[in-house]
């Protein structure tokens, strides 16, 4: 006879009132409209939302609870293994025809990391991009990245007419104002490109990588010397832009 699952373990209670919390988001949720949607006595539910919270796997605001910053962690880190390994080979195909090294970034709040790199045998700076954070407005891959957010989004954090603190001499987007009209060239032009923005003597180019519901995920970025490749940067990104795409069908149908 087969084992039957134990449904009614703590395990199992603690994540119907996450996954009530979730999918109430972004309106926190009070102890009572829990109870309501889990069917379970209030004080069951007032100890449960207590451990939670001890957790950090739901967060107080307000008179009622959100998704905690402990269960975005969770899911980012899940979510980034399963780009890279949608990413990984699409990215060596790359190399391949591009002859430089090819990153997949992601965006940390203000700043865009690369969490994987694909390189060929010279090996251009491989290593010293793995993990190493840049700012998101200066980076083709960081623009490319806050293209996927609204415009209000956009100017909350980078206000229209207020410059931005530390961009660089070269920088085109000094301004709020600035990085908006970039990003809308990107979103309209499907990549973005940098000629020495975010360091002298560096060009690069970036394109966005979508998942199942068509939100900017990644972008996958390619980055080397000016005097090298400055004439390659858009034949490399639309070439980079198949890859994202063909990256995107690969998500959509683990999903």
């Amino acid at each position: 006879m087969p084992n039957t699952p134990v449904r009614n373990n703590g395990l199992e209670r603690d994540l119907e009132i996450i996954e009530a919390v979730a999918a109430a988001s972004p309106i926190p949720q009070r102890n009572g409209d829990l109870a309501t949607a889990t069917k379970r006595e209030k004080s069951q539910v007032s100890r449960a939302i207590s451990r939670l919270l001890d957790n950090g796997l739901l967060l107080r605001q307000g008179a009622g609870v959100i998704v905690g910053p402990r269960l975005y962690a969770i899911a980012r880190y899940t979510f980034e293994a399963q780009l890279v390994t949608a990413a990984r080979g699409e990215l060596h195909g790359l190399v391949h025809k591009l002859g430089e090294t090819v990153h997949l970034t992601v965006l940390q709040g203000l700043e865009v990391v690369t969490i994987h790199s694909e390189s060929p045998a010279h090996g251009f700076r491989a290593l010293s991009w793995m993990g190493v954070t840049a700012p998101s407005y200066m980076t083709s891959s960081g623009r490319v990245l806050l293209s996927g957010l609204d415009d209000d989004q956009v100017e909350r954090i980078y206000p229209a007419k207020k410059k931005i603190d530390g961009a660089p001499p070269l920088c085109l987007t000094r301004t709020g104002e600035e990085l908006m009209a970039a990003i809308k060239k990107i979103r309209k032009d499907g990549y973005a490109t940098v000629i020495e923005e975010f360091e002298p003597g560096l060009v690069g180019a970036s394109v966005p990588v979508r998942d199942f519901n068509g939100s900017i995920v990644a972008a996958i970025n390619v980055a080397a010397p000016k005097a090298r490749f400055e004439p390659h940067l858009i034949p490399a990104a639309l070439e980079m832009k198949k890859a994202a795409d063909r990256i995107t069908k690969s998500l959509i149908s683990v999903n």
